[in-house]
């Protein structure tokens, strides 16, 4: 089989663009350099079409002749596609198939019986505008305890329901919710940015999705918390499968996807935390990475609930606005209740810890500039009160002598 061809698109001063490669991370073939006219991958079909070429043979050819390539980084990438519809498949692996019997509170093995059935487990997960895509947000609920990401396999069908290519999808689930009682699984699946899919589509006659390591890798403030792998050779029902009881009596949406189960199971113990970061990877795809946030009324509109921030490191002496925060709102950091002092907008820095001219500013652990007023806890922390360590090299210099100083 050929070096798997990859379609993605990335973002650069405002503009999305569209490219081919055979690995983006060393060059990206920008599709507009060739067809002016082409900025998705619906354009990209149709324009093939008119052609009378297939997109396969087209995409090699180009990426034989042409040398032009631009270098991006994993921050420019966004959601490759814009699907649809995206649905998902569940017991499709025999870990998946164990774990949802032993976490059941129900005595009659439903997953075992569905596992064995002919007809695969399906189930709607999300339209075109609740999915997400690589270094997003993805969500857990505020009324579960135990939340896990699925990593899997995500083949994408084309305007005509034909398999068009694979990407990598992270399948969020609230397990207490199904354990309780397998009825909930609309509401353990279905939750604001509960899934997410890229970083590229590989279009499907290039790859093997039989032959495919999956690997799962969560870190948690700096340290690697889960680590594991899986190979869709263990997927027990076919592709086809899936893809043909997905269509029974169902006129598939243009482009929808299909998530085919997942292959990883977390232990028992662990759940997602806030802050946490989800790298799924699968070689010739891509890796996918998300990071978790809590649902909450100053992200999506849910009722109820506080604007939240968020403490990165346990050292840290600012908290990141979750939300645009006004003066005599309480939050909470961790335990401890502070009153905004500032307008505070979303994703800047509130101090919760007072702090006095020539302290540290600390933030995901590390100094990141000292501060120069006194800066009460709840109050703004910005360029205007502190200086930023990161190109000063007089404060690296100073931390230098510091340092001399308290060993001598």
């Amino acid at each position: 089989m050929s070096q798997p061809i990859q379609l993605l698109r990335w973002r650069e001063q405002g503009h999305v663009h569209l490219g081919l490669s055979h690995d983006y991370h060393t060059g990206v073939l920008p599709i507009s350099q060739l067809v002016e006219e082409v900025h998705d991958i619906p354009e990209l079909t149709a324009y093939c079409r008119a052609q009378n070429t297939d997109i396969s043979a087209w995409a090699q050819a180009v990426l034989d002749k042409s040398s032009q390539r631009v270098l991006i980084s994993d921050e420019q990438v966004i959601l490759p596609i814009d699907l649809s519809e995206l649905w998902a498949s569940e017991a499709t692996y025999e870990i998946s198939r164990d774990a949802r019997r032993d976490e059941t509170t129900i005595s009659d093995n439903l997953y075992e019986r569905v596992y064995l059935a002919s007809r695969p487990e399906l189930f709607f997960k999300a339209p075109q505008r609740r999915i997400v895509g690589p270094r997003d947000f993805v969500g857990i609920r505020r009324d579960a305890t135990w939340h896990v990401p699925e990593p899997e396999l995500t083949v994408i069908l084309d305007d005509q329901g034909q398999l068009f290519g694979l990407t990598v999808g992270n399948d969020m689930t609230a397990r207490d919710l199904e354990a309780h009682n397998p009825l909930y699984l609309p509401q353990a699946k279905i939750f604001h940015n509960s899934a997410a899919i890229g970083p590229t589509v590989v279009l499907a006659d290039t790859i093997d999705p039989y032959h495919l390591t999956i690997h799962l890798m969560i870190a948690r403030r700096g340290d690697v918390v889960v680590n594991q792998t899986t190979t869709t050779t263990r997927l027990r029902r076919s592709i086809e499968d899936l893809i043909t009881f997905l269509k029974n009596e169902w006129p598939v949406a243009p482009w929808t996807g299909l998530m085919t189960g997942t292959g990883i199971v977390p232990p028992d113990y662990f759940a997602v935390e806030e802050g946490d970061e989800i790298s799924i990877e699968i070689p010739g795809i891509g890796a996918l990475i998300n990071f978790v946030r809590r649902i909450d009324s100053d992200w999506a509109q849910v009722p109820g609930g506080r604007t939240r921030v968020l403490q990165i490191n346990p050292q840290d002496t600012v908290a990141v606005a979750l939300g645009a925060l006004e003066p005599g709102q309480e939050v909470m950091v961790g335990t401890t209740a502070v009153m905004v002092q500032d307008p505070i907008p979303f994703g800047h820095k509130l101090a919760i810890t007072p702090m006095r001219p020539g302290d540290w500013v600390i933030k995901y652990g590390e100094r990141i500039g000292m501060a120069t007023t006194n800066i009460e806890m709840g109050q703004h922390v910005h360029v205007h009160n502190v200086d930023s360590y990161r190109g000063r090299g007089d404060l690296l210099k100073k931390e230098g002598r510091e340092n001399e100083q308290a060993s001598s």
